[in-house]
């Protein structure tokens, strides 16, 4: 099975930055290229954290009251961990990369070590105009990492259950793989717009603002699925799944990553609304349109963009974003593969862009919050989410390149939004729980870019985790859960 991984390594061209302090033992950084000393910082970063399934390691999961006030750490740990200085050279996505291995051990150790303490700096010279978009992003960032974590956990103890009791996975393998094109999506959009911030060095607000509410709502969501198929698969509250999903729940109000976060998201998309009303900016009009090199650059995830090599785009907008809507839909089309899902695809794809061209219309007066206001906002958030999916799709390879995933995120944008799914309907949920189902088997995280895990858990701790469930999943069915 075809893994998704980064792009390509480019060629680093930006003026020499002095390179991340070293320590003892700890590979020298800062002087490769920019794609590979991100992979290199994140995973030095998990060897130092440990295994967080062990509660002998040195950075275990803890209780979330102790994980949010643990404090920041020094030596290598502390020199690895991305600062104000490091968003100029790894850039605002580099810098979310390097913290996912952090962001999966916990929301609650996530925000006490990263997020508070580059919220309180980045609005320094150091960190340039790129500083504040990131930090506004770098609580969606930590969300989606930490759900990640939890989704991965999840799946790991579901088809470890189905082994031991053939055809009882099955019941909840399509919530799973619904979950996982949610989180493809919320992390699709985040980086998005982290990448904005450093094309155009000083991101835009239409689009942070949408991560800041779409991710909060949507990750809730995955939660609570995630809850319930262990519930109804019979694995009681002490197996690391329920305890995984029990300290995030904790966490999410302290970290702020609750529905109080996306209520201001909402209020800052309000704001920004003005900027999606018209055309898309200069890169869309710059000559080649929609296919100009600027705007689709912002969906190249996991390559070096200009920005990093001594350039800025700078007439980038959320419009350009919004814009990728139509366009994939249209560039799916001229597509000639033989594939039911892709033809699926494009169904859904133009189905979004009708809804996205009813929204064309005079937008609310500035500081109107009514309701107008927010049921724009609402529709706006979730077509931006489904233009950042599509133009990752058309970026990417290997499996975040191919329809399947991007189908089913695009199924449940169209739901959410209350439009009928058009006719012949395709379910990708299969193909997609077979990839999410390959990832865990292999060690492989469940983000955009196919990281590879240090720590994924045991085969033994795996089967008597699954082995607790599987005395009662069959019990939960003659309830009636788990087979609706």
């Amino acid at each position: 099975m075809t893994l998704t991984g980064p792009g390509p390594l480019a060629p680093r061209q930006a003026a020499a930055v002095p390179a991340a302090p070293g320590c003892a033992g700890m590979p020298p950084l800062g002087d490769g290229p920019l794609s590979a000393d991100v992979v290199l910082r994140a995973r030095w970063l998990d060897v130092l954290l440990g295994d967080p399934l062990r509660p002998t390691g040195p950075h275990a999961r803890t209780a979330s009251a102790a994980a949010r006030e643990a404090v920041a750490p020094s030596g290598a740990l502390g020199a690895v961990l991305p600062g104000p200085a490091d968003v100029r050279r790894l850039g605002a996505d580099g810098v979310v990369r390097v913290l996912r291995p952090l962001f999966r051990r916990g929301l609650g150790l996530g925000h006490a070590w990263a997020v508070r303490p580059l919220s309180g700096a980045l609005a320094g010279a150091e960190a340039g105009g790129t500083g504040t978009e990131l930090g506004a992003l770098l609580g969606p960032a930590a969300l989606v990492g930490a759900a990640g974590g939890a989704l991965h956990t999840t799946a790991r103890l579901v088809d470890r259950l189905a082994a031991r009791a053939p055809g009882a996975g099955r019941w909840w393998q399509p919530v799973l793989a619904a979950d996982f094109a949610d989180l493809l999506a919320c992390e699709s959009l985040t980086a998005v717009a982290l990448r904005a911030a450093d094309l155009t060095g000083g991101g835009t607000p239409a689009l942070t603002a949408a991560a800041g509410y779409v991710v909060p709502q949507l990750v809730g969501q995955v939660l609570d699925d995630l809850e319930l198929v262990l519930n109804e698969a019979g694995f009681g509250p002490d197996c690391a799944g329920r305890r995984v999903i029990a300290e995030l729940a904790a966490d999410r109000g302290a970290s702020g990553a609750d529905p109080a976060a996306a209520a201001d998201g909402r209020a800052r998309l309000i704001r920004a609304l003005p900027s999606l009303a018209g055309p898309a900016g200069g890169a869309g009009r710059a000559g080649q349109g929609h296919e100009h090199l600027a705007s689709r650059e912002l969906f190249r995830l996991g390559r070096t963009g200009t920005a990093r090599t001594g350039t800025r785009v700078g007439a980038l907008s959320a419009a350009d974003v919004a814009a990728a809507l139509p366009a994939a839909a249209a560039r799916l089309a001229e597509r000639t593969d033989d594939d039911p899902a892709l033809a699926a695809l494009v169904r859904v794809a133009r189905r979004l862009a009708s809804e996205q061209r009813t929204l064309r219309l005079p937008y609310p007066a500035a500081g109107h919050t009514g309701p107008v206001a927010r049921a724009l906002a609402d529709r706006q958030a979730l077509l931006l989410l489904a233009a950042a999916v599509l133009g990752v799709g058309q970026e990417a390879e290997g499996f975040l390149g191919r329809p399947h995933w991007a189908l089913l995120a695009l199924t449940r944008v169209t739901r959410r939004l209350g439009a009928p799914l058009p006719e012949p309907f395709l379910d990708p949920a299969g193909d997609v729980w077979a990839e999410l189902a390959g990832r865990m088997r292999q060690g492989v995280d469940c983000d955009v870019y196919g990281s590879e895990l240090l720590w994924a858990g045991t085969e033994a701790e795996a089967e008597a985790e699954a082995g607790a469930g599987a005395g009662t999943a069959e019990a939960g069915r003659r309830r009636g859960g788990g087979g609706t």
